[in-house]
């Protein structure tokens, strides 16, 4: 609204500046003429049909170099709230992670294999439409939050992490070894434990929300094997009994 409103003054600023000019031009001729055939105080006269166009021009000009200034500064306005808009359409509004098409852009531009790998972590919050079914979505949305800012806290700033849809989560780690790898899931799986949000999932078990995690390597580029066998190891993760990390190639074995 505010931008729309800029513009009209803009617009009306910039047509007023040009009908002064035009006003000035068309009429000083007949002016001149006129200043010309009148027998009294012929030299002011003369000095005004002189003066006048100066000042015109000298406001018109004015009044375009802050138009131009005025259009240069709309002009990034408009540009910053179309970033705005489109990092706004990349981020999950819930969690503040990035979304699918975030993700997406984010791998596109994904940095060059240095040192060690790329992992794959997939996870899911455990027993969660439990959770949502007993304590309500408002609290549901509060521990998705919750969750959210625990795997963030996790893992590095290169890292990716995203809300990959409902209670699950993706983090792409970036140049980094099987250990380490290793060692950053079970930061995660820890942090989100020690939230020690209250979980009674039935009547006989009080727990608190953990969370399972499957680890597979990215390789070649390909988005979707690596998350293929990062779900394969997650769901064994939760089959192992929950609050477990496994890694993909481990699945024949675990």
């Amino acid at each position: 609204m505010l931008i729309a409103l800029l513009t009209v003054l803009f617009i009306g600023t910039l047509a007023f500046a040009s009908n002064i000019k035009a006003f000035t031009l068309h009429s000083l001729p007949t002016f001149i003429v006129c200043l010309w055939l009148s027998d009294h105080d012929i030299w002011l006269r003369m000095t005004y049909s002189f003066a006048l166009p100066v000042v015109a021009i000298a406001i018109h000009n004015i009044l375009q170099r802050r138009n131009d200034r005025f259009a240069q500064e709309l002009l990034s306005r408009l540009l910053e709230e179309r970033e705005t808009l489109t990092d706004l359409s990349m981020m999950d509004p819930l969690t503040g992670l990035y979304n699918r098409r975030g993700l997406q852009s984010r791998l596109e531009n994904l940095p060059t294999v240095e040192n060690g790998e790329h992992f794959v972590l997939l996870m899911d919050i455990d027993h969660f439409k439990a959770y949502n079914d007993h304590y309500g979505h408002m609290m549901g949305d509060q521990a998705l939050k919750l969750v959210s800012a625990a795997i963030r806290d996790a893992v590095r700033s290169r890292d990716i992490v995203a809300r990959f849809g409902g209670e699950e989560f993706m983090v792409l780690l970036t140049n980094i070894s099987l250990e380490h790898a290793r060692q950053t899931a079970e930061r995660i799986r820890q942090k989100v434990y020690d939230l020690k949000i209250p979980h009674l999932f039935n009547e006989s078990v009080a727990t608190n929300v953990t969370i399972s995690i499957g680890i597979a390597i990215f390789e070649d580029e390909d988005v979707e094997g690596a998350l293929e066998k990062a779900d394969k190891a997650l769901y064994e993760a939760k089959h192992m009994g929950r609050n477990n990390i496994l890694l993909s190639e481990e699945i024949q074995t675990a």
